[in-house]
């Protein structure tokens, strides 16, 4: 299984990470790569209605960031570097984000909730490729049951099973699970010509994991990529912010950032329990 969201990566480990979805190699934890995608939103802080406070972001659909704030979250960069890397970044929101994010908190029964966003059809952006409306997402639903979590993502036509022609898709959701504006964990579907994959990204550890090992379950039916997990996936969390997003093109261009890609929501995280 080709994994299109390794283009962060240096050839080697790249190629070693390939190595291990395809199959050839024990599907296992990779923990000396840097951020593996640029794909992930950064939700920056929430904001207060009280004092003003400034709406969360993401990345832009297509093209690199130019943000100091988005730069600052990418393992690696000099921001990074210069603020003492992810260990510091990651520490527990203290102070009145502590105490908005524990006003939050309500027993794991609630958590079973579903939480549901829409998203506009047709907003894909731009790309000099096009792109199927396969790739256009039109509503994502995220449910916990127990110690599983399922993300249903409903796009405008019928979700392909296969790809070809040196071009693929990729569906993800992200995880923001201490409320610093920061993801945490992403979960991956990625697919290619021998149909759909899975993969695990804790960006707390820079750990990568593939397959069947991961604990990622991902099917079609119709127009809907139903993925589940185990909620340790996300470290057992019951609060936590969530997106997702959906990108499709060529090897070349997903490699470019220039590959179609949808958000949802558009902007910002949405809150589970909501």
């Amino acid at each position: 299984m080709n994994f299109y969201f390794l283009r962060g990566l240096g050839p080697a480990l790249a190629l070693a990470l390939l190595v291990t979805a395809c199959g050839t190699a024990a599907s296992g934890d990779v923990t000396d790569g840097p951020g593996m995608s640029d794909l992930a939103p950064s939700y920056g802080a929430r904001p207060d209605p009280g004092a003003g406070g400034v709406e969360p972001t993401k990345k832009p659909e297509s093209g690199p960031s130019t943000d100091a704030g988005t730069d600052a979250a990418k393992p690696g960069s000099e921001a990074s570097a210069a603020t003492g890397g992810a260990t510091e970044r990651r520490s527990r929101p203290t102070g009145e984000a502590g105490r908005a994010r524990e006003a939050r908190q309500t027993p794991r029964a609630d958590a079973a909730k579903a939480v549901r966003v829409s998203d506009p059809v047709g907003d894909l952006s731009r790309s000099l490729e096009g792109a199927p409306a396969s790739a256009d997402i039109v509503a994502v639903t995220l449910r916990r049951s127990g110690s599983t979590v399922e993300v249903r993502t409903r796009f405008a036509a019928a979700v392909p099973t296969r790809q070809s022609s040196g071009r693929g898709m990729n569906v993800a959701s992200f995880y923001d699970v201490d409320d610093n504006g920061i993801v945490d964990y992403e979960v991956w579907a990625s697919l290619a010509d021998d149909g759909w994959g899975t993969g695990h990204l804790d960006r707390r550890e820079e750990r990568a994991s593939f397959g069947p090992g991961t604990g990622i379950e991902v099917r079609v039916e119709g127009d809907t990529l139903m993925t589940t997990f185990p909620v340790e996936r996300i470290d057992g969390a019951d609060v936590f912010r969530w997106s997702a997003a959906s990108e499709w093109g060529s090897f070349e261009s997903m490699a470019a950032s220039t590959s179609a890609r949808d958000y949802a929501p558009d902007d910002g995280a949405l809150d589970f329990p909501g």
